[in-house]
């Protein structure tokens, strides 16, 4: 329930009670893992910075899209 609160999907814990009855504990948890993944991800950039991203295609790119 404090997860739930604390990504800000529900504001109490009556509504993450309701949250988790409506929608089901297994949808809840993917939910979770989601935003905990979101979270580390954007830490990580954060501190590292973004990836190098190549500037031109290659040939074998492009011809892979073809």
């Amino acid at each position: 329930m404090n997860r739930l609160i604390s990504f800000k999907i529900v504001d109490s814990k009556t509504e993450a009670i309701n949250y988790m009855l409506e929608h089901g504990i297994e949808y809840t948890m993917n939910v979770i893992e989601k935003k905990e993944r979101s979270r580390e991800l954007l830490e990580r950039y954060l501190h590292e910075g973004l990836p190098e991203l190549p500037s031109d295609l290659s040939d074998i790119s492009i011809m892979e899209r073809e």
